[in-house]
């Protein structure tokens, strides 16, 4: 999903370290935090974080692996899962920053 953002944008593919560790946690930070300021809830930014990345993973492996079998997509969501926890680590960092500010408090009333 956020592999076929970045190349409408860019009109290419990026480097995977710029994909995982810099565009993803910006877009994904960004819609989490415009969530928590809707809802006013600062725990819905962790589950839009991690719906967001389960969803980017179902479609990347369902691509990529489809034609092997129920079990390889499985096993294949989990092990993609936890080989983006470490950029999801940031995006959870980044928008608890930013949800924590005061203008944000004050402003949006996030809680």
């Amino acid at each position: 999903m956020f592999r076929d953002m970045a190349y409408y944008i860019f009109g290419q593919e990026i480097d995977p370290f710029f994909q995982l560790f810099i565009f993803e946690p910006i877009i994904i930070t960004i819609i989490a935090v415009l969530v928590a300021m809707i809802t006013k809830k600062a725990w819905t930014m962790a589950l839009v974080i991690l719906l967001l990345n389960i969803i980017d993973n179902a479609i990347d492996v369902n691509f990529l692996f489809g034609d092997q079998g129920i079990g390889t997509i499985v096993t294949q969501n989990i092990a993609y899962f936890f080989s983006n926890f470490f950029s999801m680590f940031y995006e959870f960092v980044f928008s608890f920053l930013l949800a924590g500010l005061p203008v944000m408090h004050k402003k949006f009333g996030i809680a």
